[in-house]
């Protein structure tokens, strides 16, 4: 009978034992679960609190004394796109970009950056780097054409033509066509 009452105490504390695990694995769950949503409620609270937050701190993109003004003229009578980079007027410093929509009204403002403000714009006519090269009072002359095809005279230069061989003569009295300063001075130096 002692045997069987020992058996009785080990089956007892075995079976509470199983119990009091289970109870205390239920009450940690519960503990976790309350603390999980609590924690979620705070989050919750926290981006709730920041979603009310105006920024203050914006940094608006203006120009410096280092910045480069770029203007480009796109010219439909001859489709030469004609570039010029400028230092920054000191009126222009520290100004946003609509600022530079407002006073240069006539261009588009294309890039806009602390680094450089890109100005574009089309003209009808023609660039002024056409020339015709010719010959004028015995000498080289260099003229400019407009859209209209007129010449107006630019530059007289100090060759003479005397000295130069017939066909280049006879070609400098009809006129040389001329597109760009590069090609310009090419031709100039290829009769001095």
């Amino acid at each position: 009978m002692k045997k069987s009452i020992l058996v009785g105490l080990i089956f007892a504390s075995i079976i509470a034992g199983i119990t009091a695990g289970i109870l205390l694995h239920d009450y940690s769950n519960a503990s976790l679960e309350k603390a999980t949503l609590e924690e979620v409620k705070n989050a919750n609270q926290l981006i709730a609190r920041q979603s009310n937050v105006i920024a203050t701190a914006t940094k608006e993109v203006k120009t410096t004394p280092n910045t480069k003004i770029v203007y480009e003229t796109l010219y439909l009578g001859c489709s030469h796109l004609e570039s010029v980079t400028e230092e920054i007027d000191n009126d222009d410093v520290n100004k946003n970009e609509e600022f530079f929509v407002d006073k240069y009204k006539e261009w588009n403002v294309n890039n806009f950056s602390e680094d450089m403000v890109e100005l574009y714009k089309e003209e009808a006519g023609i660039c002024d780097k056409h020339y015709i090269v010719k010959e004028k009072d015995g000498r080289i002359a260099i003229y400019n054409l407009d859209s209209a095809g007129n010449q107006n005279l630019k530059e007289i230069t100090d060759v003479y033509i005397n000295y130069l061989p017939e066909e280049d003569i006879e070609l400098l009295k009809k006129g040389i066509n001329v597109t760009g300063d590069n090609e310009l001075a090419k031709v100039i130096e290829d009769y001095e």
